[in-house]
């Protein structure tokens, strides 16, 4: 066997017709796939245990579920709710007959099996949890079944416990150990390794997995395979690294690996880039459509108002990914792309004035032209160049015009002297007219072409986040602090942390307000919609108003109201509470809630005999 090779892996069994068969190339020992819930990992993994039939070399394959101590789990919890004793000491693992399925068994009992017939795997194992985490393991045969104790080595008392008394962390490591050093095994799928381990135990595990995986025609070496949720089986280090994960975004489409000969990956930013990646731009993997931000502060920011308004970014395929200075922008978006990722990024106003660079990265995309053609630019590039040329034109001609205006901004203020004034200028004249009414800018000398270069930036900003790319208007984020006077650089994140105190305890429409800028790009790389309880009830709602108002008069009792919702909706009905109320010669259904979970206003809802129901309860619950 001789890395790189392809193999194209069997989805029959997922029975979804629409579902095609994927291929991927294996350049390493290991490979990872790499996606959110719901992407296929799974499916891929299992695909992967009949297709490698063909690259055994003679030894088994073994598939470790994600669900590998379910056979446990009727000795270790109450599964069946009677409040009934746990059977902790009844715990087994199956008979002398289960040891021969043992390569096929998907669940700890086939691991188990392997460590009662394979002595050298055992003290392995053994020696293990004996100098890291001060236990030992026995297995033993108790009247024909198969049974496992533990025994801590660091307690005056030797006694042993049995195995379901143990920490879940503990058991799947042992059973994870115990297919990675069967040198039976030619090839190994492991779904979801992480499951139950806590960080640094992840990393040991890693680390062991590393040292057995390779080319399966090597003596204690074979394939591994694994499907994680987890940074810390992630290693990008290298660009060889990077083309063994496989980017999985849906079963329906093909995952996505990057070609490692590439010219692309032949550059040094970008290698230098996978050199340094943290544990945050590793979670930038996991999701479709990243965030990038500019530093800490943006990151705070972003993430308390994403809380703040139940945005839901991460659960919704996004992540907001602080990058080190505007001028990693480029490098990162390519990386993203190349990975099948959908960068978007919330830049400063300098990412912009200070050149094309960062904007390039978008305004080059094949969707770009397509925007500018229905704004009658035939070249999004030249769109672009021509308003900043335009723009810097303006600058160089006018800017004593509003320089005495634009010297009072942060820009000005705190801007470099060694460098070249004109930056500043170009970063405070922007901000300037951005912060600044139309009106006021008229009568400011040559009014009418600052506020046509005005409008120009404000129709190029627009383009740009429909591609994904946002520039602050006002400049810097802090700049939109409500709560938190701008500090030093030094101390960004301590003003940023204490604005997110002050934020979070504001009314969510002057949050909307004040932080609308940021909050744009924040939706547009989440795809979930807004959570909206009152959406869900307002079905079940109706469904009793509605024929509780053609029924009611002055006489309907509380009791005939509460009947009848409960012919119509069952125990649901008990979400409501429904009575008669008669004022003059009007009669009203008023509807309560009676629940202390659902986050919804509006309630009581008093409707009118005779009233709309539907125009009635949308209007009350906020809803059209």
């Amino acid at each position: 066997m001789t890395f790189p090779f392809d193999i194209t892996i069997n989805l029959s069994q997922s029975r979804i017709k629409e579902v095609q068969n994927k291929k991927i190339t294996i350049h390493n020992g290991i490979t990872t796939f790499l996606g959110p819930n719901g992407a296929g990992k799974t499916q891929l993994l299992r695909g992967l245990k009949v297709s490698l039939n063909s690259h055994l070399n003679g030894k088994k394959i073994r598939y470790v579920s994600a669900g590998r101590l379910s056979p446990m789990e009727s000795y270790r919890s109450d599964n069946q709710g009677y409040g009934n004793t746990i059977q902790f000491d009844n715990a087994q693992f199956g008979d002398k007959s289960a040891v021969s399925r043992r390569h096929k068994n998907e669940t700890i009992l086939g691991d188990i099996a392997t460590l009662s017939e394979r002595a050298d795997i055992l003290i392995k194992i053994q020696e293990r949890l004996r100098k890291l985490f001060n236990r030992d393991v026995i297995i033993d045969w108790d009247g024909g079944m198969l049974k496992v104790f533990f025994a801590r080595i660091d307690s005056d008392s030797s006694e042993s416990y049995s195995s379901a008394r143990e920490a879940s962390g503990l058991l799947h490591l042992v059973s994870i150990l115990a297919a990675l050093y069967d040198d039976e095994v030619g090839c190994l799928l492991i779904d979801e390794p992480e499951v139950s381990l806590h960080p640094q135990l992840q990393a040991f595990l890693l680390e062991e997995i590393k040292k057995v995986a390779g080319r399966n025609n090597e003596i204690g070496k074979k394939l591994i395979f694994i499907s994680t949720h987890s940074t810390e089986f992630v290693e990008l280090s290298s660009v060889q690294q990077l083309a063994s994960i496989v980017f999985c975004k849906d079963i329906f489409e093909n995952p996505v690996q990057i070609d490692p000969s590439l010219g692309e990956f032949q550059g040094k930013k970008l290698q230098a880039l996978l050199a340094r990646l943290g544990q945050e731009h590793k979670l930038a993997l996991f999701c479709h459509k990243p965030l990038l931000v500019e530093g800490p502060s943006d990151q705070i920011i972003c993430s308390a108002i994403s809380r703040k308004l139940s945005l839901n970014t991460e659960a919704a395929g996004s992540q907001i990914l602080p990058v080190t200075g505007k001028g990693q922008f480029p490098v990162v978006i390519k990386l993203m792309r190349l990975i099948g990722k959908e960068p978007s990024i919330l830049g400063d106003a300098d990412a912009l004035t200070d050149g094309l660079d960062i904007i390039s990265s978008f305004t080059t995309l094949s969707s770009a032209n397509n925007l500018a053609n229905e704004l009658g630019h035939r070249d999004a590039s030249k769109f672009a160049r021509d308003i900043y040329n335009d723009f810097c034109l303006q600058i160089s001609e006018h800017w004593n015009d509003i320089s005495s205006l634009c010297k009072k901004h942060y820009y000005w203020v705190n801007r470099d002297k060694e460098k070249e004034e004109i930056i500043a200028q170009k970063r405070s004249a922007f901000c300037w007219l951005f912060n600044t009414d139309n009106e006021i800018i008229k009568t400011q000398p040559n009014g009418e072409s600052w506020l046509t270069i005005k409008n120009r930036l404000s129709s190029l900003l627009d383009f740009l986040e429909k591609l994904g790319c946002f520039i602050l208007r006002k400049g810097t984020i802090e700049a939109y602090y409500q709560h938190s006077e701008t500090l030093t650089n030094d101390e960004k994140p301590n003003a940023a942390s204490y604005e997110v105190n002050g934020l979070m305890d504001e009314d969510d429409i002057k949050v909307k307000s004040a932080y609308s800028d940021i909050i744009r790009p924040i939706k547009f790389c989440s795809s979930a919609k807004e959570i909206n309880e009152a959406q869900a009830t307002r079905d079940l709602l109706l469904a009793i108003a509605s024929p509780a108002l053609a029924s009611i008069n002055k006489n309907t009792s509380d009791n005939e109201l509460r009947i009848l919702s409960n012919s119509l909706l069952g125990d649901k009905s008990n979400l409501f509470k429904l009575s008669c109320i008669v004022e003059r010669e009007d009669i009203f259904l008023n509807i309560e809630l009676l629940s202390n979970i659902l986050d919804i206003n509006g309630f009581p809802i008093k409707i009118k005999k005779g009233a709309n129901p539907i125009e009635v309860v949308n209007n009350s619950l906020g809803l059209k």
